[in-house]
């Protein structure tokens, strides 16, 4: 018995030292809330059984302090709309900014009644012993002192009172407060603003703050036109370097000998107005006047060059056609002539590109480049030639000394082209509005439109963390680059996509390792990038589904939407699970010189094993068993007559041959979009150098296909890491393996040169 009094009392004396700490320490709940893997119901739990005791015991102060503790995580974590937390917590700080000051404010009221109540009631009872005290022990040599006492009690508790009557609403605390104008981080680096609860603080704040990049999935048109100058030098070396462009469609017209001052020989405003119909381009590149440098004939009336009337007739005439090219959307930009080897050829073309300036000021979205202080000497003067480098004379005009060679078109489109960047971006600014950029050392969501799934899609990104500080005003997306540039150091990073399974998306990351993936980013100095492919995608071009070109996707668009908008240094690795698994082999394989990683993690290594599960025919066409071609119509001799009723099996295996062409055309197909058959026909050196496969021991659903492509690899040569470990198929496997195998990758990428 004795025994037994002991071990309840040193339950109950190790219980109230637990709560005790709990108290006083509460403050240490929140980096351990944070942490990977914490599960929000068991501290739920534990917030509820606080507040049980502050009812109880009436220690509200300490109750309201936990609870701001769990109101901080519960509104900063990155993790929190995928955490169990309660949905009274939800409710109670998910509101609107002026409910959330409602709810904190009831709280508070609350407390003060129940407190001064509890004052009333002490101040009573210490009268009461005060006067007892102060008549049972006047005579003793102590009774000043247990005065004094009992009146610095009083005197605590009405401090207290006063304490809690300060307490005002949140709207008073912060009428003098100074609001913070840049953006401060807490441990995690996410974003939110300096101060107490704020507007920046709330969910919807945070979801501004993972927004939307600029739409560079959305194709723009671009029309380049003009005379013999946009014929050759600067509009075919202009047109080349746009083309490479994936966000852009780029065309070219022209008429040799053209302008404005002979309408009679070629009409450039009715001619405009049908190019303008036919491409509707949302940038218009000109240039032309080289053939105006003649007189104007109206009427059978002639308006000499180098005459004020034949200035005005040709400025109207500029306006007239820049105003025709004007939609109130379109942007415009007109490129002066260059610097001319011929006089006074070289002072009208001059007058010329000063009237086209004075015309392009009349449009909005229009703007004028001139180029004359280009191809010239040191001394600013026209010349033919020039030194490189290696001393050696480079062409830069024709040897009538007015056009321009293809070495002279590459010097001016290289001063063009930022002109024309600043249009493009332009244009998506004005689509896009004032957005910021994505945060690095969190996790950001990101949405653009794929012209291949004719549809906008997504992807998470993951950047490393950096001591740069976020702008405290949103960037225009004619600045995106170069604010993540800033942001990031001015440094370069690889790239790691990362590629989901089936029925998932890029959302399922964050949830499970979207903290670990933070860490390897910042840690190994890597981008990670998680695009959404579709629940069913299989990472494969589909003939049978048009929206579902996943494949040609990833190379096409995403990774030229990733290079153009971070600071990418062309190093790549490619990793996924399950289908994701499927999807980085066969796009490795593919495309060996885009990736020099490939990584599958609990992959399905040959898809033709599951032609009958997770939906792989409906985007590749039914798997038939291999048959034999035979006669449309088989001859059945009489001896096999008394056997037709039995033949049922054989005739189901009659296929004609085009049938035969079908299906061998769908086996193809398979076979080219199996890892496994990949496998067999492809060699060592046109893959990826580091292949690595991860799969558990006890996966029943890929074990054995990852086994057999194995053995495979091994005979034909190739090197590559291959782990069976114990788990199976499921996230509980997957968090352990991923972040190991992308920190492998990480780590190969970090040792190229």
């Amino acid at each position: 018995m004795k025994i037994q009094n002991v071990s309840r009392k040193s339950l109950g004396i190790f219980l109230c030292v637990f709560c005790i700490m709990l108290f006083f320490e509460a403050a240490r709940l929140n980096p351990l809330l944070e942490r990977e893997g914490a599960t929000y119901p068991i501290f739920q739990k534990t917030k509820d059984f606080l507040e049980y005791v502050g009812v109880k015991t009436k220690l509200y102060t300490l109750s309201d302090f936990l609870h701001e503790e769990f109101a901080n995580v519960a509104e900063h974590s990155i993790f929190s709309e995928n955490q169990n937390i309660s949905p009274k917590v939800i409710a109670f700080f998910r509101g609107t900014e002026k409910q959330q000051h409602e709810n904190i404010n009831t709280v508070l009221q609350a407390n003060k009644e129940n407190l001064q109540e509890k004052v009333i009631n002490q101040q009573e009872q210490l009268a009461d012993n005060i006067q007892k005290n102060t008549s049972t022990i006047a005579n003793t040599t102590n009774t000043q002192n247990s005065i004094a006492e009992l009146k610095e009690q009083k005197e605590q508790v009405e401090n207290n009172v006063t304490t809690q009557e300060q307490a005002k609403p949140l709207e008073e605390q912060n009428s003098n407060a100074v609001v913070a104008e840049t953006y401060s981080f807490n441990n995690n680096n996410y974003p939110f603003q300096a101060g107490l609860v704020s507007k920046a603080q709330n969910q919807e704040s945070l979801d501004q703050y993972a927004v939307r990049m600029p739409d560079f999935g959305k194709k723009k048109t671009v029309l380049i036109i003009g005379d013999s100058m946009m014929m050759e030098g600067l509009g075919p070396t202009l047109h080349h370097r746009l083309k490479n462009f994936d966000n852009l469609e780029v065309y070219r017209e022209g008429k040799y000998s053209s302008g404005l001052s002979r309408p009679d020989f070629f009409d450039w405003p009715t001619n405009l107005v049908a190019m303008l119909e036919k491409y509707n381009p949302d940038l218009l590149v000109m240039s032309m006047g080289a053939n105006d440098t003649q007189d104007i004939v109206i009427n059978k009336k002639r308006y000499f060059i180098d005459t004020k009337e034949w200035a005005d007739i040709y400025l109207q005439r500029s306006k007239d056609f820049i105003a025709l090219a004007d939609n109130g959307k379109r942007h415009i930009l007109w490129v002066s002539l260059p610097v001319m080897g011929k006089e006074p050829y070289f002072t009208r073309t001059k007058l010329i590109s000063k009237l086209q300036l004075e015309a392009s000021k009349t449009v909005k979205n229009a703007s004028f480049v001139n180029i004359e202080h280009l191809l010239t000497d040191e001394k600013g003067k026209y010349t033919t030639f020039y030194k490189d480098k290696n001393n050696k004379s480079i062409r830069l005009r024709s040897q009538d000394l007015i056009h321009v060679s293809n070495d002279g078109g590459e010097i001016l489109t290289t001063y063009v082209m930022p002109k024309v960047n600043s249009h493009i971006n332009s244009l998506y600014a004005e689509e896009m509005g004032n957005i910021y950029p994505p945060v690095a050392g969190m996790a950001n969501h990101v949405v653009f439109t794929s012209n291949l799934r004719q549809k906008q899609v997504e992807y998470m990104i993951w950047l490393p963390e950096t001591e740069k500080k976020l702008a405290k005003e949103p960037q225009a997306p004619l600045d995106t680059p170069k604010v993540l540039a800033e942001q990031l150091d001015n440094k370069r990073y690889p790239v790691l996509y990362l590629l989901h399974g089936a029925y998932g998306s890029a959302e399922d990351w964050n949830p499970q390792i979207g903290k670990k993936l933070q860490e390897i980013a910042t840690k190994k100095k890597v981008i990670i990038v998680a695009p959404s492919c579709e629940p069913f995608g299989w990472y494969v071009d589909s003939p049978l589904v048009k929206e579902n070109q996943i494949a040609s996707f990833l190379i096409k668009e995403l990774i030229p939407h990733i290079d153009t908008l971070y600071p990418t240094n062309k190093r790549r690795a490619i990793a996924g699970l399950s289908m994701g698994g499927h999807g980085a082999l066969l796009t490795g394989f593919k495309n060996h010189t885009m990736f020099q990683s490939m990584a599958s993690i609990s992959g399905v290594l040959d898809i033709r094993e599951h032609k009958n599960q997770w939906k792989i025919k409906n985007l590749l066409g039914e798997l038939s068993p291999m048959v034999e071609k035979i006669d449309k119509k088989p001859q059945v001799s009489a001896k096999d007559e008394n056997i037709k009723q039995d033949s049922s099996s054989n005739t189901q295996n009659l296929i004609s041959e085009e049938e035969l062409e079908k299906q061998a055309e769908t086996r193809k197909l398979w076979d080219n979009n199996a890892v496994y058959a990949l496998i067999g026909v492809k060699w060592p050196a046109t893959s990826p150098r580091q292949i690595i496969i991860v799969t558990g021991d006890k996966d029943t659903l890929v074990l054995e296909e990852n086994r057999k492509a194995k053995d495979l690899l091994y005979k034909r040569g190739f090197k590559f890491d291959y782990r069976e470990e114990q788990g199976i198929h499921d996230w509980n496997f997957w968090k352990i393996h991923i972040p190991a195998t992308l920190e492998k990758q990480a780590d190969y990428l970090n040792s190229l040169k």
